[in-house]
């Protein structure tokens, strides 16, 4: 039988108590107060934990810092995990608007302005109907000017061409018509403007990118946090990735970082994204970059040569 939560409730003046009580030094108690106040204490503890002593034997957490953790040090982890999730929901951007152009003119010219609204174009007719009815709940939903300008001008079809049509998807939603698209040829094409080569690579990609985007989007942890979704071994990175023994990739941001430079580099050799997310390496331990999945030998990999293209 499962427990009643039962715990009650605290101030922001009991919070800061708490933490120091527990051995945090705290030097500006209004600005811990204040960050309590504006970040929140649950959000935070998720930045502490790794400042806490080891766990004594059957409990999960010790909840005593190790001497010294000063709540700036906490703070500054915060502060550079907030600068991590800019760029890379900046990158992942780039790489969802080129999937999505890439997707939309190579399906377009294979089988018409229209072809979203074929069954035949797609692998599961079933999941089509409903792909097609979540996309005519976006667009009739939708404010943009040039999807009402169809919807006022034309009757048939009653949905806008494909390249209006896929402004309205999500990233997750446009994965999954990417993935269901039944040409090979398209999909092929589309994983050739990648840089990605093989349609499943395409698929494991899209999946992971719009996974990390969500994270990104809701204010996630993306420091040594291990994702959900991993992608699929891309061989023209093995040597850039880092590889578990299971011949797997490792699940953590690094890998992802390394995906997603060498997509931007597809799109523009002269990206700023590896110098502008190594100088943001810099500021932090190189523990808390192993935390992230950061091989020790990082800055001489190819990837994080900022002269190579």
């Amino acid at each position: 039988m499962k427990a009643a939560y039962v715990k009650p409730a605290t101030t922001i003046d009991q919070q800061a108590d708490q933490l120091i009580e527990r051995g945090l030094v705290v030097h500006d108690r209004e600005r811990l107060l204040r960050e309590l106040r504006t970040i929140g204490y649950y959000r935070l503890s998720a930045y502490w934990l790794p400042f806490e002593l080891p766990a004594p034997e059957n409990r999960a957490r010790s909840k005593q810092f190790q001497d010294g953790t000063r709540h700036e040090a906490i703070v500054e982890l915060y502060i550079f995990d907030r600068k991590l999730r800019l760029l890379v929901m900046e990158a992942v951007e780039r790489i969802e608007i080129a999937i999505r152009a890439s997707w939309t003119n190579r399906l377009a010219l294979a089988a018409g302005p229209h072809a979203h609204l074929d069954p035949t174009n797609f692998t599961n007719p079933w999941e089509h109907a409903g792909k097609v009815a979540q996309l005519a709940r976006n667009i009739s939903q939708s404010n943009e000017v040039f999807l009402e300008h169809y919807k006022n001008t034309y009757d048939v079809p009653y949905m806008p061409p494909l390249w209006a049509s896929t402004e309205s998807m999500t990233m997750g939603e446009l994965s999954q018509w990417v993935d269901m698209t039944k040409d090979r040829s398209v999909r092929r094409h589309v994983a050739d403007d990648l840089g990605l080569r093989t349609p499943e690579v395409v698929d494991s990609v899209l999946q992971v990118l719009a996974y990390v985007r969500n994270i990104c989007a809701h204010h996630g942890r993306l420091w040594n946090r291990r994702l959900v979704k991993k992608f699929m071994l891309i061989k023209r990175l093995r040597s850039e990735l880092v590889i578990l023994g299971t011949g797997e990739v490792d699940n953590r941001i690094y890998n992802v970082l390394v995906l997603c430079l060498h997509m931007l580099r597809v799109q523009s050799p002269q990206t700023s994204f590896a110098a502008r997310i190594a100088g943001l390496m810099e500021t932090i331990s190189e523990g808390q970059r192993d935390a992230m999945g950061f091989p020790r030998d990082w800055r001489e990999r190819v990837t994080w040569n900022l002269s190579a293209t």
